[in-house]
């Protein structure tokens, strides 16, 4: 039986914390999902092998983010895309900016869910419905027993606030 050190915990929360991160990061690099899942099986075997290097305490989103981004160039070198489309400095400048877009995305994801909590509960019903697979406004009025004008403006006042909460938490801070 395998023997759990604190440097494994360490390793696991790190890794549950920024997994999905990861894995967006390299979507947004790595068009193709089956390759983008290949990378990314191929970067979590090699932050768990080069975990011992990582220093604790120290950005390990940013440590990942450097792995990602030679496990992409690795990518690139062996479907031997680098010479065909973009040279590596446009790659890295494109990493750079899908650093950035992650980064902005977990924000505005972390506002939008402390936002949704501000909704009315008839709010909430009407948004989940309106987003269902073949939902139309007229199909959650009659599901609902509303009309399509009450569903419009239930749909328009949830997202003014939406909108301007999410601003808000953008804006301070605070849902962190």
């Amino acid at each position: 039986m395998a023997v759990v050190t604190d440097r494994t915990t360490e390793f696991i929360m790190l890794f549950s914390r920024h997994s999905q991160r990861i894995y967006r990061f390299i979507r947004s690099l790595v068009d193709n999902r089956t390759d983008a899942e290949e990378v990314y099986q191929n970067t979590c075997t090699v932050l768990w092998s080069k975990f011992e290097l990582f220093e604790t305490g120290s950005n390990f989103w940013a440590w990942s983010c450097q792995i990602v981004r030679y496990e992409v160039l690795n990518y690139r070198r062996r479907q031997n895309l680098e010479r065909n489309i973009f040279s590596n400095e446009f790659f890295n400048r494109v990493a750079e900016r899908a650093m950035v877009t992650v980064d902005e995305l977990d924000r505005q994801q972390a506002a939008l869910s402390v936002c949704y909590e501000l909704l009315s509960a008839r709010q909430k019903e009407v948004l989940e419905k309106i987003y269902e697979p073949e939902a139309s406004t007229k199909s959650v009025a009659r599901s609902l027993n509303r009309s399509p004008n009450a569903i419009y403006k239930t749909l328009r006042r949830a997202h003014d606030l939406l909108f301007s909460c999410i601003q808000k938490q953008l804006q301070s801070g605070d849902f962190f």
